[in-house]
């Protein structure tokens, strides 16, 4: 499995995947004054020289890229783990899209919440814009998170755009959603590598998730084989406050 490295979020790799995007025809992909804009959006929320905090329920549990400060299992409530938009490119091609995951309303999820000291807030939270807010299919959202340890804090998330064209998850049957993530692949890999490096994380964690479990029981009887950890979680450089 392909895991995403730092320096493939850097501007000119982002703006080069933007051009080829816009190239096939997906021209709701966000220019980076558009992330930009996004990103200070968000930023007015924050309070300079404050910890800031973000929270991740898919691969930046297992694959953060991001320096930070403290990471901590916390739950957010009233938003749920959700398989529910296309993607046409990275895990998946036009003729068989791949899905991945986002937040969507209703139920409560269980992750990680990284803390970012000051001196990261800026430049990191740049680098999850541009992971993050390419196609637009996410809409970035301050939440409460309850962390394992007792605390509350604020943290920024990724929740669905359920008008976006890519949203699929109202009417997706589970059993659209096992075949696809069970054969579709891209040039970042397979996306049932994605599923299985979710859930395997998850499971490391202490965190029971149904619905991850039941695709994982889904893909595997599809394709008639056990799943497995396709690579081992890659740690972010924890850097020091």
């Amino acid at each position: 499995m392909t895991l995403l490295k730092r320096e493939e979020l850097s501007h000119e790799r982002i703006e080069q995947i933007v051009r080829d995007a816009h190239q096939a025809g997906y021209d709701f992909f966000l220019t980076a004054e558009q992330r930009e804009a996004s990103l200070t959006e968000a930023l007015a929320r924050y309070a300079p020289g404050e910890d800031a905090w973000v929270f991740a329920y898919g691969s930046l549990m297992w694959n953060p890229v991001i320096e930070f400060a403290e990471q901590q299992p916390g739950q957010l409530e009233g938003w749920r783990r959700s398989f529910c938009f296309w993607m046409p490119m990275g895990r998946g091609t036009p003729e068989l899209p791949g899905l991945m995951l986002a937040l969507e309303r209703g139920g409560s999820c269980e992750g990680i919440a990284y803390r970012l000291a000051p001196h990261q807030v800026r430049s990191e939270l740049a680098i999850v814009w541009n992971r993050e807010m390419l196609a637009g299919v996410y809409m970035p959202q301050w939440v409460p998170i309850t962390l394992r340890d007792g605390r509350t804090v604020t943290a920024v998330t990724f929740v669905v755009d359920t008008s976006h064209c890519q949203y699929c998850g109202g009417d997706l049957t589970m059993e659209r959603k096992v075949h696809h993530i069970a054969f579709a692949e891209g040039r970042r890999g397979a996306c049932r590598d994605y599923l299985i490096n979710t859930a395997v994380h998850a499971r490391a964690l202490g965190i029971h998730d149904p619905y991850l479990e039941e695709l994982m029981e889904g893909v595997a009887r599809l394709r008639g084989e056990d799943l497995e950890a396709p690579a081992p979680a890659v740690e972010a450089t924890k850097a020091a406050d």
